[in-house]
């Protein structure tokens, strides 16, 4: 995992967003920094969980999500608002030992109690079943604050497609405008 970055590499919120591969979005509002701090210090505690804790007590994960008013678009399909504790019953503790890293992640506050958080992510382990896996994506997750505590409310994932044959790059290697084309051209 060269180059992916894991919770205990992010310090402040300043440290984070100078590591960023583009610039910073123009729409942070400086008066919500202290804002953006205190979800990348609960972001550091998710990732501790999926890195050292879900392995050995898949459940205490529950605690970074709103269970009840929850929606994902994942990679394997989409999760609909007050599913999501069967779902996560059976996916994780199905990923196991997960080992997760992280690149570009942005974290910006909308308003003292909502924000987003951009990044590539990486993950890897063996499943339950045997089965080694290895993918990296894109992801969006939006966190809102309930009863005190950052919840994820909303995540979207997704791989860059190979318009021409709808192949998905599980690596998110590919640049944007080579699999423009619904037709290979030559």
């Amino acid at each position: 995992m060269a180059g992916w970055k894991k919770e205990v590499d992010f310090t402040t919120i300043d440290a984070l967003h100078k590591n960023l591969g583009a610039p910073l979005s123009k729409y942070h509002d400086p008066t919500l920094a202290h804002v953006e701090q205190e979800i990348l210090d609960w972001f550091k505690g998710f990732g501790h969980f999926l890195n050292v804790v879900s392995g050995v007590d898949p459940a205490a994960g529950k605690a970074f999500f709103e269970m009840q008013d929850y929606s994902m678009w994942d990679l394997m399909g989409t999760l609909r608002r007050s599913k999501l504790e069967p779902h996560y019953d059976h996916i994780t503790p199905y990923l196991g030992h997960t080992k997760q890293g992280f690149k570009d992640v942005e974290i910006m506050a909308i308003t003292t109690e909502c924000g987003y958080y951009t990044a590539l992510q990486n993950v890897a382990g063996t499943a339950a079943d045997g089965t080694p896996y290895d993918f990296t994506f894109r992801s969006t997750s939006i966190v809102r604050k309930v009863e005190g505590s950052w919840k994820l409310v909303h995540e979207h994932y997704s791989f860059p497609v190979d318009m021409a044959t709808k192949v998905a790059d599980t690596t998110c290697t590919q640049n944007l405008s080579e699999s423009v084309e619904f037709k290979k051209q030559g």
